[in-house]
């Protein structure tokens, strides 16, 4: 079978040829799809680039090693995000603090070249002043404004990653945003 045709595989269908087989290209293929959305993930958490690294290569053993039991009882998408939040918030536990120590290198902002000095020096200063605030959030709350807002995971999902309710993602997220814009408010306003 050509590993090269996975890239139109549903993901289900990866992890059941993968543990029919035990191919590593179908394993590949699969966390290959699911790299840049578990970094992101991750960085949205502990809002540390360095450490974010180490957590999606820790997301992806854990991942390589438990794939053989995954039973499908949710999508693969959703369970990957609960490992990536589980082993964000361990993480967070282990530093003994639940607030993150923030990167100071802010993220790149989009479209680079199309912006002037001026605008990528103030989205440049609002993401690390995104970032600041994101930091004094919980991570609980930290998880829903991620999942949700920042990576557009569905209130559903994000439900199922978290193990609450959907009315707790949204309690989670009005709470977060009621938080930020408290943080922000000198900030935005001139």
């Amino acid at each position: 079978m050509d590993p090269t045709a996975d890239t139109d595989v549903a993901d289900e269908e990866l992890v059941r040829r993968y543990q029919a087989t035990g191919s590593r290209p179908h394993l590949d293929a699969l966390l290959e799809r699911h790299i840049g959305r578990v970094r992101s993930l991750a960085y949205g958490m502990v809002l540390n680039h360095s450490d974010a690294d180490d957590l999606t290569q820790e997301v992806f053993l854990r991942v390589t090693k438990s794939l053989a039991q995954f039973k499908g009882d949710s999508k693969f998408s959703t369970w990957l995000y609960r490992v990536t939040v589980n082993t964000s918030t361990r993480f967070l536990e282990r530093r003994g603090k639940l607030a993150a120590e923030i990167d100071r290198r802010a993220p790149e902002p989009l479209e680079r070249e199309t912006q002037g000095p001026e605008c990528r020096m103030l989205s440049g200063e609002t993401a690390q002043a995104v970032a600041d605030a994101l930091a004094t959030l919980t991570p609980a709350l930290r998880a829903a404004m991620v999942l949700v807002v920042l990576d557009g995971v569905s209130v559903d999902e994000a439900a199922e990653v978290e193990s609450c309710t959907a009315s707790t993602i949204y309690w989670r997220i009005h709470e977060g945003r009621k938080i930020l814009r408290q943080r922000l408010a000198g900030y935005l306003t001139p």
